[in-house]
């Protein structure tokens, strides 16, 4: 392994904007890879599939139709306006309820809808009443019990239930939800009267929104904090971007791999950007603080990049094999996104140590050679 680590610290020192140049195609290459990443948001779909409950929903889903339900409320709130709403039963209401229905039915991919209304217009030859007081007569003629269940007690609120078939195919989901919440907008709701959809659809439409948010913000942030880090470690702006380069690239490589592996973007995914900067950027300052200490010591530059890279590389190369092989046993996890986590997390701390050890002495070899020399120029003149 040494005479590897030196047959790549002396070619890296003969032709660091080689090494430059094929890192960069490969990261261009696995950022336009990394952008097939598909979210799993669907709750079944986090679990084993071999299980019967979960094979069963399916089964359901296949001879049934939808299982997944869009739960739409309509409630009373606050208004100033002198016509607002005070009773949900409001006929102005119902037919509002009626024609959202009417409209969510249209959608491909809706099953089934039903509301309180339904039972009301049944109740009324197939009209809407034209009054409160005529929905109270229709309402006493069913038993005490089913009137319970369709109004809050104090008739504030009803529901609408929309059943999609849509299953675990996000992209059919999120194309219903956008429509039920077009409709939704444009029914004739009178004043003091709010619609919002909740249930198992929209939670997973919140769900997916939350982890590319988070997925974004938490690896900028590490970004962040690590190059303050850097900055008062090495005291250099330069030197202080240098060992995040590689790391930040190991980052693209794993969403690469992803997308060409269709290993799934998921609740334990979603923060393998910061949890791969954090775990990685340790091999780029020990290889940085050998290659400064070589250097101290009045050694040239060739010598000093080898010298670093082999002390360096086996010591990057036990720990990485440790740390992948931890990651490793969550492969045999009985929950796929715990699988999911352990082969991401153990490609990313590789390509950590793949990135690091032919790039970094690269992009010191370039440092010290070409751009420090030209700083040096520019301040003399």
């Amino acid at each position: 392994m040494r005479k590897i680590f030196k047959k790549i610290a002396n070619f890296s020192e003969k032709h660091p904007f080689t090494v430059l140049g094929i890192i960069f195609i490969i990261t261009l290459f696995m950022a336009i890879s990394a952008t097939n990443i598909k979210s799993q948001t669907a709750f079944e779909k986090f679990l084993p599939q071999n299980n019967e409950i979960v094979k069963t929903l399916y089964q359901v889903r296949d001879e049934f139709g939808g299982t997944d339900i869009i739960t739409i409320t309509v409630k009373i709130v606050p208004s100033d306006a002198s016509d607002k709403v005070i009773d949900i039963r409001d006929p102005r209401v119902l037919r509002a309820v009626k024609e959202l229905e009417d409209n969510i039915r249209t959608i491909d991919g809706i099953t089934n809808v039903n509301s309180p209304v339904d039972t009301i217009i049944k109740l009324n030859n197939g009209k809407v009443p034209d009054s409160l007081d005529q929905v109270k007569d229709l309402l006493k003629k069913l038993p005490e019990e089913q009137r319970r269940k369709m109004f809050n007690s104090d008739y504030s609120m009803m529901i609408i239930h929309a059943f999609t078939d849509a299953g675990g195919d996000q992209k059919k989901l999120f194309r219903i939800l956008k429509q039920v919440k077009s409709y939704m907008y444009e029914s004739p709701f009178p004043p003091g009267v709010e619609v919002i959809y909740t249930g198992t659809p929209p939670l997973r439409e919140l769900l997916y929104n939350l982890m590319k948010e988070s997925q974004t913000f938490t690896t900028v942030v590490g970004l962040v904090a690590i190059l303050i880090i850097l900055f008062l470690y090495f005291k250099k702006p330069i030197s202080s971007f240098l060992p995040l380069i590689p790391v930040a690239i190991s980052v693209i490589w794993t969403g690469g791999v992803m997308g060409l592996l269709g290993i799934p973007l998921d609740m334990a995914t979603a923060g393998i950007g910061s949890l791969i900067l954090g775990l990685g950027i340790d091999y780029g300052i020990h290889l940085m603080h050998r290659y400064n200490e070589e250097k101290r010591k009045g050694l040239p530059v060739d010598k000093a990049i080898e010298i670093a890279v082999v002390e360096t590389g086996s010591a990057v190369m036990a720990t990485t094999a440790t740390t992948v092989a931890g990651f490793l046993a969550l492969v045999l996890a009985p929950l796929p996104m715990m699988v999911n986590l352990g082969k991401v997390c153990a490609l990313g701390i590789t390509f950590c140590m793949i990135v690091v050890l032919t790039l970094l002495p690269s992009l010191l070899i370039i440092e010290d050679r070409y751009i420090l020399p030209l700083i040096k120029g520019e301040k003399n003149e």
